[in-house]
């Protein structure tokens, strides 16, 4: 009954809970690089100091534009590569969470597949 009960909470209760573990960690790093509002403020103005109406001649409305317009550009710049590393690390820590998943399936077998291989006589060959 004991080997019943730990199987039944492994591939039961135990693999319910795995996968919320898996989610909140893919949750955490989505929220970590704030992939979502970057993309909604990707072409806002990046640490615009003077960001207020300018008043005064042609020139200065002029030289107000391209600040913003260069703002803009290094903001954009600047949140796709943030982007791009976030959607790297979800990537890569998705592959190893799949592994975990796998590792997880497998592990309460393994015991039972070394049994029948040291009854077997197989031994691996290193050299």
């Amino acid at each position: 009954m004991f080997l019943v009960g730990m199987f039944s909470w492994w591939y039961g209760h135990g693999w319910i809970s795995q996968w919320g573990r898996v989610r909140d960690r893919l949750m955490a790093t989505a929220s970590y690089f704030s992939i979502g509002q970057l993309f909604a403020t990707l072409f806002s103005p990046f640490r615009q100091i003077s960001a207020g109406k300018v008043r005064g001649s042609l020139a200065a409305h002029v030289r107000a534009f391209f600040d913003q317009t260069i703002s803009r550009v290094i903001g954009a710049i600047v949140r796709l590569f943030t982007i791009l590393f976030g959607v790297i690390a979800l990537v890569l820590q998705f592959l190893f969470e799949f592994i975990i998943i796998i590792v997880w399936l497998t592990l309460p077998i393994l015991p039972f597949v070394g049994l029948i291989v040291f009854a077997i006589g197989w031994v691996p060959s290193w050299t």
